[in-house]
């Protein structure tokens, strides 16, 4: 009995070489004929996701198609499934030489590749959102009261003071580490306690978005709902892709209210431009980020850290997503980081760490950043990791202060900045985020005198009729300063700069 056993192995290894002109990739091939198996990501048939975000549709279940496909392969071979969506045709599964020959075969599977895997991605917080424009945001009446945003990430300290009660969800899919990485040793987990996050990334991007300012410097929204979703491991890395998917999946699935979305995170690939058609999974990051666009999120990722100048990690280099880059924010001399070197700083100056293409859409300052930190304290964190987060919180104040606004065009807000960066190393013109700026193109009314306590913005307190009324909120009785008023916004666009 193990002779023919042998020989069936032995053909199936032998058939690799054929499937090399076909949807399965080279290295899931190599990958199975050195170690006998191989994670990989199968993407099913379906409608292409729109490259445009005013085009973006929901996606439907996408069960039967994939339980049709499963159906079909080596009993052994779907006991080795490790990740499943709801709206994305698609699966993860551990595949040996028998698997890749069923899929290979299948006219139903589009391709094939290896699950990749990535990682996460000196001034105090306020002073570099002050940068980008934010720190007006919530003294406008825009604090995040009634949005929700949802940070795909590390996960986030729990029972940080800085977000005391509004923490609205948490979930880990986390496959790394044999069993899983998830706070309760598996490759998935919801409910309370399934974000705890243990290394920190995760809780200073939450913090710049949302923090109120209790222990550490304040985030741009104070009041805003946190979605937190733990996908890297104490390292910091996500081993597959597939984990990204099934963090994305969950949220258009759990919390189709969302506001915005926000990943610091990227691939070890990086690619040239779009990457939506380039692997099976950059594919299915598409179709879920589609999907969320759809609902009405705008995504927001980091561009990557390795400082490639022509092109950026996945997800960053999806058409639909909102890629980010960093400059820094502060001037200073010599300074090594992130494995290059400057001969000084500046504050807009781009980081020379930074990942950025034709396709880069904005950069925001956010070398270096302090916000909230694990174990109830503060960190602080430089990379374009702190530069998305900038930018989804930006998005989420657009969306309340224009809630008819449309995903492409609070995305156009942003991308059609007033401020500009010039990047000497690339050769190319960036936009910088200007909060404030893109503010006036989607509610021209957002910026008339800003009330001020101190040398600060004034948050209103916590009020759902501030939501689309900033002009409602009570001031103190006490004299306040006042910023000048800002110019309507019609007066001075030109016809470029209009939203479509």
């Amino acid at each position: 009995m193990r002779l023919p056993l042998l020989l069936t192995l032995a053909l199936w290894l032998a058939a690799l070489p054929a499937l090399a002109q076909t949807k399965v990739s080279a290295a899931a091939q190599a990958q199975v004929r050195s170690e006998g198996t191989a994670p990989v990501f199968v993407l099913l048939k379906s409608a292409a996701p729109a490259r445009d975000a005013a085009a973006a549709r929901l996606q439907p279940s996408a069960r039967p198609q994939t339980d049709a496909v499963l159906a079909a392969l080596p009993r052994a071979s779907r006991a080795q499934v490790t990740r499943r969506f709801q709206r994305v045709p698609g699966f993860a599964l551990r595949a040996d030489a028998a698997t890749l020959a069923a899929l290979a075969r299948d006219p139903r599977v589009a391709r094939v590749d290896l699950d990749a895997g990535g990682s996460g991605g000196a001034i105090a917080p306020d002073g570099a959102l002050a940068l980008n424009n934010l720190h007006e945001i919530a003294g406008a009446g825009y604090a995040g009261n009634g949005m929700k945003v949802a940070v795909i990430d590390t996960g986030i300290d729990t029972d940080h003071a800085d977000f005391a009660g509004r923490i609205v969800g948490q979930a880990c899919f986390c496959s790394g580490g044999g069993a899983g990485c998830c706070p309760n040793g598996t490759a998935t987990q919801s409910g309370a306690g399934a974000a705890e996050d243990d290394h920190g990334h995760g809780t200073n991007v939450a913090g710049i978005i949302g923090g109120n300012g209790t222990v550490a410097p304040r985030g741009a929204l104070p009041q805003v709902g946190l979605v937190a979703v733990k996908v890297l491991d104490r390292n910091n890395r996500f081993c597959c892709s597939s984990d990204i998917v099934a963090a994305l999946d969950w949220v258009a699935a759990n919390h189709p209210d969302v506001d915005a979305v926000n990943m610091s995170l990227g691939t070890d690939s990086l690619f040239p431009g779009d990457c939506d058609a380039s692997t099976a999974w950059t594919q299915a990051m598409a179709t879920a980020i589609g999907n969320l666009n759809a609902l009405g999120a705008v995504v927001t990722v980091s561009s990557g850290n390795q400082g490639n100048l022509n092109a950026m990690a996945a997800p960053a280099c999806v058409a639909n997503a909102v890629a980010t880059g960093a400059t820094w924010d502060f001037n200073g001399g010599a300074i090594t980081y992130l494995g290059c070197s400057e001969t000084s700083t500046a504050p807009l100056q781009p980081t020379c760490f930074a990942n950025r293409s034709a396709t880069t859409d904005l950069f925001g300052a956010s070398a270096f950043v302090t916000a909230a930190g694990i174990n109830g304290g503060s960190s602080t964190y430089g990379g374009t990791s702190q530069a998305a987060p900038q930018a989804c919180a930006c998005a989420a104040a657009l969306k309340q202060a224009a809630p008819a606004s449309t995903v492409a065009q609070r995305m156009q807000a942003m991308a059609l900045s007033s401020s500009r960066i010039q990047d000497p190393a690339s050769g190319r013109s960036y936009p910088l985020l200007n909060c404030r700026d893109a503010m006036g193109l989607v509610n021209p009314e957002v910026f008339g005198p800003i009330a001020l306590n101190g040398s600060q913005p004034l948050i209103p307190p916590p009020d759902p009729q501030l939501r689309l009324s900033p002009a409602a909120s009570t001031l103190p009785a006490e004299p306040l300063r006042i910023a000048p008023p800002r110019p309507l916004r019609e007066s001075r666009v030109p016809a470029t700069r209009q939203l479509r």
